[in-house]
């Protein structure tokens, strides 16, 4: 099966923003450095993990980059967006997905031919907000699990490739779970039980188990070409 992308221009227009302050090489240039970005916040007084801040860092970049997203990469570490979280102290910081990080609310399309089997909300801040969980038409071993979206979800029942299923909800009334803008992709094994939604994050010592039921996304898009 080959997948479409869930939102336009995903395939051609994206870039990678790193996350993980360990790994930012040291020639990155300043306005795509998210660690100088945090310690500028920092200087100032302001908190750099509050969504409205970390909204202007990827619109600056987005800007100065010419691009339309910013992707993270998958395993990647995020103890340095985490700290003060309770996922934090419970050690689990290696995020199970990935994340697309627009300027806009940008609309979601359906990947392939399938089937939207759940959708649901959650109201905690630094949560999911609203989701959809979309099965594949043609079993290829996962199910795609959809987070950060807008209020206004799609009935249950069957989609088409390319049907807008969602639009990107934003962090104003915790709508999108408290995030800036952005879109959570994550590949699961099995459908959740009702009124649970998959982990977002591993700790280093269950990664290697838990990408089992957590695939990588990337495998599944191989026509995606990030810069």
């Amino acid at each position: 099966m080959t997948l479409q992308a869930p939102l336009s221009e995903l395939f051609t227009r994206s870039k990678f923003m790193i996350l993980d302050f360990a790994h930012i090489p040291v020639d990155t240039k300043p306005e795509e450095n998210i660690q100088l970005f945090f310690e500028e916040c920092e200087h100032q007084g302001r908190n750099p993990r509050l969504p409205e801040n970390r909204q202007q860092f990827n619109n600056s970049m987005l800007t100065s980059t010419g691009m339309r997203y910013l992707v993270s990469q998958y395993g990647e570490d995020r103890s340095a967006m985490l700290v003060g979280s309770q996922i934090a102290r419970e050690g689990r910081t290696l995020h199970m997905g990935i994340d697309i990080f627009s300027k806009n609310l940008e609309n979601v399309y359906a990947p392939c031919d399938g089937e939207i089997v759940r959708t649901g909300f959650e109201d905690e801040a630094h949560s999911y907000g609203h989701y959809i969980i979309l099965k594949p038409s043609e079993d290829i071993g996962v199910l795609f699990f959809f987070g950060h979206l807008s209020k206004e979800l799609p009935a249950l029942g069957s989609v088409h490739a390319g049907d807008q299923i969602a639009t990107l909800g934003d962090y104003h009334n915790n709508e999108n779970g408290g995030w800036s803008r952005h879109l959570h992709l994550q590949c699961i094994r099995s459908l959740p039980a009702e009124g649970q939604t998959p982990i977002g994050y591993a700790s280093k010592t269950s990664f290697e188990e838990q990408r089992g039921n957590f695939p990588n996304p990337f495998d599944y898009f191989p026509q995606w070409h990030v810069l």
